[in-house]
């Protein structure tokens, strides 16, 4: 199965994603991540970029101009950052399993800031809260200690951030990251026989034979874990 146009399957909303990377001069970069309310009917109480849905006043439907607005938007409203001044570098697309009841195409993009830029962005107080500036590193020490929850798109990012990989947020062109990285979900028994939720990525030696919409794997999925699964609070590599 191809998707050329994901965004237009039946229940998909498109959506857009902004890492804020902010560079030091001491230290490694920071990013700003907000927590989601926990009345959220999409990932409640998940740490996560800012982003949203596209509007239909952000621009014509599915067009990248759209996309772009619909990013600089949600992360005005959401963190009070305003990107005005910045490009905005698309260079992920991750499309929602098809078992979750809630569908999103969404683009993810990335904005290079000045050290000391944006000091003073703050969850909005209403879909998000407890807005914070920091490292990959150390938002991965917090997912550790299962201090945050990140969703599998936010975590895989966050994962490439931490360990330096970060110039291939930059260095994709658009024809490479058109293509959607569509997970499928499933339950599967652990040592307990307790069934646990499972989100194998389009890598996975089973992914072809699993039920759900599948499609070939992009190539910027090889570093990326094989299969997420449901453990306790958090998303964890398996």
């Amino acid at each position: 199965m191809t998707l050329s146009d994901p965004g237009r399957l039946a229940g998909v909303r498109l959506a857009a994603t902004v890492v804020l990377l902010r560079e030091r001069a001491a230290g490694d970069p920071q990013v700003f991540m907000l927590r989601r309310s926990a009345k959220s009917p999409f990932m409640p109480d998940t740490l996560v970029f800012p982003g949203g849905a596209v509007d239909p006043g952000d621009g014509p439907e599915g067009s990248d101009a759209a996309f772009d607005a619909a990013a600089r938007r949600e992360c005005r409203e959401e963190a009070g950052v305003v990107l005005d001044a910045h490009d905005l570098h698309w260079f992920d697309t991750w499309l929602t399993p098809a078992v979750e009841p809630r569908r999103y195409l969404a683009r993810f993009y990335v904005a290079r800031l000045a050290e000391g830029e944006a000091e003073d962005a703050a969850a909005d107080g209403h879909e998000t809260h407890e807005g914070r500036w920091a490292t990959p590193a150390e938002i991965l020490a917090a997912w550790a200690r299962e201090e945050v929850d990140l969703p599998p798109p936010t975590l895989c990012t966050v994962m490439r951030l931490a360990d330096e990989r970060r110039a291939g947020l930059v260095g994709l062109p658009p024809a490479a990251v058109h293509e959607p990285i569509l997970p499928k979900g499933l339950l599967q028994p652990d040592a307990g026989g307790e069934a646990r939720l499972v989100v194998v990525l389009p890598h996975d030696p089973a992914y072809p034979d699993l039920p759900g919409d599948g499609i070939p794997a992009p190539a910027r999925v090889a570093d990326l874990p094989h299969r997420l699964v449901r453990a306790g609070r958090t998303w964890r590599p398996c």
